[in-house]
C-alpha cells in the first residue's frame, strides 16, 4: 500500500501521556501528510498481522477514523494500540487543540479518540469493540498470558491486530512481549506461504451493531452507512 514507517520517541510520562506526548505524536502524524492520507499509528507491542481492515478504509473515503474502543458510560473510549486517522483530521486536531487545558496526565488515545469524535460525526468514523463474548466477530485482540494452550498459530488464524503488553503475567520479563511477537509474524508468514486464508466470520452489519452499543434506535431505521 506504500506505507512510509516512522519510529519516534519522546518523554511517555508513564504510557503515553500528557499534551507535549499527543502534541508531539500529531506533529509526527501531519508530517508530510495529505488530506486523504491514512494515518496508522501502532504501539510497540502491538503485531498487526493483517492490513484487511485498513484497506477497509482505504476503500471508504468517508471513514476518517479506524480503532477500537470500549463505549463506556455514554462514550466511546478509543485503545491506543493501533489506530488510524485521516491525514486532514490530524492536522485540525494539532491546530486546533487547546494544550493548555489537557491535564498533564492525559492519555494520548483516550484524549485523541474524543478530540476526533468532537468534530466528526461517529457514523464517519469505526470504532470496533474487541474480541469478547458480546463481539466475537472482532478482530482486535490481547494475548492471554495466565494460558498454557494458547499457541501463536491459533490467533494468527483468527486476528489481525493482537496486543501483548497487558495483561501480562508479573513474573514474566518484558523481552517475552518481543519473542511472542516474532511468533505471531513467523505464523502468519507461513500461513501466506502456504496460502491458508484467516479465519473470517460473517460479515456484520456494522451500522446496527453500533446503534445497538449506543441504544440510538432512530439510526436502525435508517440503515447502515455502507
Amino acid at each position: 500500500m506504500g506505507a512510509e514507517y516512522v519510529q519516534s520517541s519522546w518523554e511517555r510520562h508513564g504510557n503515553l501521556r500528557g499534551p507535549d506526548c499527543i502534541r508531539g505524536m500529531l506533529s509526527e502524524m501531519c508530517r508530510e501528510a495529505e488530506d486523504d492520507d491514512i494515518l496508522v499509528k501502532v504501539d510497540c507491542d502491538t503485531a498487526l498481522l493483517d492490513g484487511g481492515w485498513l484497506r477497509w478504509m482505504e476503500q471508504r473515503p468517508w471513514c476518517q477514523m479506524y480503532t477500537s474502543g470500549d463505549f463506556v458510560n455514554g462514550d466511546w473510549r478509543v485503545f491506543g494500540c493501533l489506530y488510524a486517522l485521516r491525514g486532514w483530521i490530524a492536522r485540525r486536531l494539532y491546530r486546533e487543540m487547546d494544550w493548555s487545558l489537557l491535564d498533564d496526565r492525559a492519555p494520548e488515545d483516550w484524549t485523541i479518540g474524543r478530540e476526533v469524535l468532537a468534530r466528526v460525526p461517529a457514523a464517519l468514523c469505526r470504532i470496533d469493540e474487541p474480541w469478547r463474548k458480546r463481539s466475537p466477530w472482532s478482530i482486535w485482540t490481547a494475548w492471554c498470558w495466565p494460558s498454557r494452550t494458547v499457541s501463536a498459530e491459533s490467533y494468527a488464524a483468527r486476528f489481525a491486530v493482537v496486543i501483548t503488553g497487558s495483561p501480562r503475567m508479573s513474573n514474566q520479563p518484558a523481552s517475552e512481549r518481543a519473542r511472542v511477537m516474532h511468533l505471531l509474524a513467523d505464523a502468519r508468514e507461513r500461513m501466506l506461504r502456504e496460502g491458508v486464508a484467516r479465519e473470517d466470520d460473517e460479515a456484520v452489519n456494522w451500522g446496527d451493531l453500533l446503534a445497538a452499543c449506543k441504544g440510538e434506535a432512530e439510526l436502525l431505521q435508517g440503515g447502515c452507512t455502507e
